[in-house]
């Protein structure tokens, strides 16, 4: 490896060469950084869901010899990477933050929207899943659907995931929480559902075409600015949570004004 050879430049560098396995690796380096420094080419193409000949060609791409290589450029790298938008470093970040907020509602979908309110008079078992601060997200979520008396399911571990995929029904909904959009686990778990069943798949993503997008029957997407701090994600589900609590308040009006 030569003396400037770094993990960070090679990144800004290539990273638009990378084609959608490699961005998945790329992603899960970013997160687990301090991790991924010391994971043997086959353990970290098992947790991302790709081959070790996979792996060392996003290597290569990146500019490394190999795989030594690319992990020596990880260990010698300062600190683990930050991304704190300039728009969040201001002093008054809250015109910024209501912006994405009410943006992402503006492009919000009316008939994707009546979709899922169609969907939910079929009384289904609403499966919800997402990872890390996705799934916190989806806690509150899981709240807000018990609340009005449907029949939702969090699936938090692998056991809960294997249960969903034995009793997943047609007329059921897998509710994904990815903001990002990439993860091999949730990519995985959609595709087994779509082998399974008829069900249902609805994601909440970012606002750039990405694999669980193009995997669901319904997606709505979102606006903000991402934000990763000491190797953890801190990008704000709220505008997520604010289009559910969208469809659900309408869906209550309705049921209220009928009664």
């Amino acid at each position: 490896m030569t003396e400037t050879k770094n993990f960070y430049s090679a990144a800004n560098q290539h990273l638009t060469q990378l084609n959608e396995s490699e961005k998945r690796i790329f992603n899960y380096v970013l997160k687990n950084f301090d991790e991924a420094k010391h994971h043997s080419i086959r353990q970290l193409a098992k947790k991302c869901y790709v081959s070790s000949a996979t792996i060392f060609r996003f290597t290569k791409k990146l500019g490394f010899e190999g795989y030594s290589d690319f992990i020596d450029s990880l260990l010698h790298a300062p600190q683990a990477p930050q991304t704190i938008p300039h728009s969040v470093k201001q002093k008054d970040y809250k015109e910024e933050y209501l912006k994405n907020i009410m943006e992402s509602i503006r492009v919000v979908d009316q008939e994707r929207m009546e979709t899922f309110n169609q969907l939910l008079d079929n009384d289904p078992v609403i499966y919800l899943m997402g990872e890390e601060l996705d799934l916190q997200a989806l806690r509150y979520v899981d709240w807000l659907f018990t609340a009005q008396g449907f029949h939702s399911v969090l699936l938090s571990d692998q056991a809960s995931i294997r249960h969903a995929l034995h009793h997943i029904r047609d007329q059921d909904i897998l509710f994904v929480f990815a903001y990002n959009g990439d993860s091999p686990a949730v990519i995985e778990t959609i595709e087994l559902v779509k082998q399974a069943s008829q069900a249902t798949v609805v994601s909440f993503t970012r606002a750039v075409t990405n694999v669980v997008q193009n995997l669901c029957d319904l997606d709505f997407y979102i606006f903000t600015d991402e934000i990763i701090y000491d190797s953890l994600d801190m990008t704000s589900r709220v505008s997520m949570i604010a289009i559910v609590e969208l469809i659900l308040y309408k869906r209550l009006k309705k049921s209220l004004t009928t009664e």
